[in-house]
């Protein structure tokens, strides 16, 4: 017994001196229709506004994202790296720095936990803005991609126009008070925005151009990662 203790003495200051991993930047090719949803922002893990770790910890919650090409989304692809991080009032962030952490939360899985390039990573902090629920669940809408859904003279018939809702910068399936009807596209499970090009405008009869998007939408319309 006395060796057992003697040995878990080295292999527990080894476990806390342990230095954050280093990643290799691979470049994932995500197919079309890949349902990975919207990528999750993730901050730095701050005291002021997640309180001290020490009182607070079994108050968050291990939640596992994957880092596709340097963005976190809540499903998986072929190649993707698990990253385990915490979610506390719809907010997400990394597990706390200070090496007394390590091994403390039993809930967390450490062989998930971040890279420094994931540190490296964390945006700057804004305020997550909680949306009606009766929106539904958040949607990925991305920016039209003739390399992803075809020329759209000649795909265009494929595509099916789809109502979403903008709710501050963000969209969802189902209206609620204070969003924005916008229509876009749907093609095999993922939502674009239709072309940015002047002779789309009225080219295609089933689109509602009432609802076309507008600069604003464009602006946040992001490629595949």
């Amino acid at each position: 017994m006395k060796i057992a203790k003697w040995l878990a003495v080295p292999f527990a200051i080894a476990l806390v001196a342990l230095p954050a991993r280093a990643t290799a930047q691979v470049n994932l090719t995500v197919r079309f229709g890949t349902r990975l949803g919207p990528d999750v922002g993730v901050f730095a893990y701050s005291p002021e506004r997640n309180g001290d770790w020490h009182a607070n910890y079994r108050k968050w919650t291990p939640v596992t994202l994957y880092d596709v090409n340097g963005r976190y989304y809540r499903n998986s692809v072929n190649g993707s790296r698990a990253v385990v991080v915490y979610s506390y009032h719809d907010e997400y962030f990394l597990p706390p720095t200070d090496a007394g952490w390590v091994g403390m939360d039993r809930r967390y899985n450490y062989n998930r936990r971040p890279s420094a390039d994931d540190a490296g990573r964390v945006r700057e902090y804004a305020p997550v803005e909680r949306a009606d629920r009766r929106l539904g669940a958040e949607l990925a809408v991305l920016g039209y991609s003739a390399e992803r859904a075809g020329d759209w003279h000649r795909n265009y018939k494929r595509w099916t126009p789809t109502t979403v809702y903008e709710f501050k910068g963000r969209y969802y399936p189902n209206y609620a008070d204070g969003s924005r009807a916008v229509q876009i596209y749907r093609y095999r499970d993922e939502y674009f925005l239709p072309p940015h090009d002047r002779d789309f405008q009225g080219y295609d009869r089933r689109f509602d151009y009432s609802k076309q998007p507008n600069e604003e939408d464009h602006s946040r319309g992001r490629g595949r990662p």
